[in-house]
């Protein structure tokens, strides 16, 4: 059975693959793909300076090879995504 048919629609396909990756589809431009709490980060950071988002983005990626609930391990991927965003829009 291909992943399309066990997983159905097209919303628990991309479900399944922010999970498992821990990609965010998240765009911090336009917030496509963001959910409220991300679009929270991205406007609090976005006023971050450069050396604060750096900071962060060392601290949370360490952070994400440590053991926590899954949903904690989610966002901190999450976050991640945003500060990679963030630190390659200011050429960090």
């Amino acid at each position: 059975m291909a992943m399309c048919d066990e997983l159905g629609d097209e919303g628990r396909m991309e479900d399944y693959v922010v999970e498992v990756s821990g990609a965010s589809l998240c765009n911090i431009k336009t917030h496509d793909g963001c959910t409220d709490k991300e679009k929270e980060y991205v406007e609090k950071m976005s006023k971050a300076s450069d050396s604060e988002v750096s900071n962060q983005l060392a601290r949370l990626s360490k952070m994400g090879d440590g053991s926590m609930k899954p949903d904690l391990k989610q966002w901190v991927k999450q976050r991640v995504a945003i500060l990679k965003q963030l630190a390659k829009e200011s050429n960090l």
